[in-house]
């Protein structure tokens, strides 16, 4: 699991710089520590995560997705479901 943990970290962090356009982040960080985490940026997050990561997000789960460890949970429990 610390190998997934490992991938997916570093996957979404390269994700986030890209969407955000930003030089550095913590996974620790939520929507009001990333000035730029607009609605459009979520929009475009989301979508990034299910294509790098080939999965499908329902509707509920990105509403509920307003920091990075919550979005990190989401993958994890989609990856382990396939």
């Amino acid at each position: 699991m610390t190998g997934l943990n490992n991938e997916i970290d570093s996957k979404l962090e390269k994700l986030l710089k890209e969407t955000f356009e930003i030089d550095k982040i913590s996974l620790n960080f939520s929507m009001d520590d990333i000035p730029e985490w607009d609605s459009f940026k979520h929009i475009e997050l989301i979508i990034a995560i299910e294509k790098e990561f080939k999965i499908k997000l329902e509707y509920t789960d990105t509403t509920e997705m307003v920091s990075i460890p919550i979005i990190k949970s989401k993958i994890l429990k989609l990856l382990n479901d396939k």
